[in-house]
């Protein structure tokens, strides 16, 4: 144990234990909630439709379940992720290895692409909606449309380009990232934003299958 311990890096050398630190990652929580925020009401017209929580609310409250469920999803993935990252560290140091800022970022950039990357492939394989169905939503409620379709392929997209974004700041900026609070911010926002972005495409996907089931 103490040659274990003697390789662990301590949360102070990382920069995440100071006063400035905590104000960056919430400012990054505040900066992920009004993008969130903002989308969910603009995408309001889906969730409508999916209807969360339809055996007891009323339907103005379904943007809200909604809601209340994209971020339950958005926290599970970023748990994924967190989790994944401590598990390798873990396995690094009982390996006898060093921790480093370097190797926290390598491992973190690996748990962050495969928490992203692995449900949005298997998203995109097996949640095509059929070409019909979107002709018949189109007649029907074109709002609805218009999110399940047209913004979704904008969200499907997000997938990648802010998994590429957070690739590149952990691995892109070396040591910058633990002294630089607004690219630590950037960071914690972009996390949050690949996550939730997954979520809204279960979201939308949810939504389709129950318009194809009636």
């Amino acid at each position: 144990m103490t040659s274990i311990a003697k390789n662990v890096i301590g949360l102070g050398e990382l920069g995440f234990t100071s006063e400035g630190a905590r104000k960056t990652f919430a400012a990054g929580i505040l900066g992920f909630l009004a993008v969130a925020l903002y989308t969910i009401y603009v995408t309001a017209p889906a969730w409508y439709v999916l209807g969360v929580g339809r055996s007891f609310l009323p339907e103005s409250l379904y943007p809200l379940a909604a809601m209340a469920v994209l971020f339950i999803t958005t926290g599970g993935l970023t748990s994924a992720f967190v989790g994944a990252t401590i598990g390798l560290l873990a396995l690094w140091e009982v390996l006898g290895k060093r921790v480093s800022f370097a190797v926290v970022r390598v491992f973190a950039g690996l748990s962050y692409l495969f928490a992203s990357l692995y449900p949005s492939v298997f998203i995109h394989l097996y949640g095509i909606p059929r070409p019909e169905l979107e002709a018949w939503l189109l007649s029907r409620n074109p709002d609805a449309h218009q999110v399940l379709f047209e913004m979704h392929r904008v969200v499907d997209l997000s997938h990648f380009v802010l998994a590429l974004i957070g690739v590149g700041l952990l691995w892109g900026l070396g040591d910058k990232l633990r002294t630089n609070r607004i690219a630590q911010a950037a960071f914690v926002v972009v996390v949050l934003l690949t996550y939730f972005s997954i979520s809204l495409t279960l979201g939308f996907h949810s939504t389709l299958l129950r318009i194809n089931a009636g």
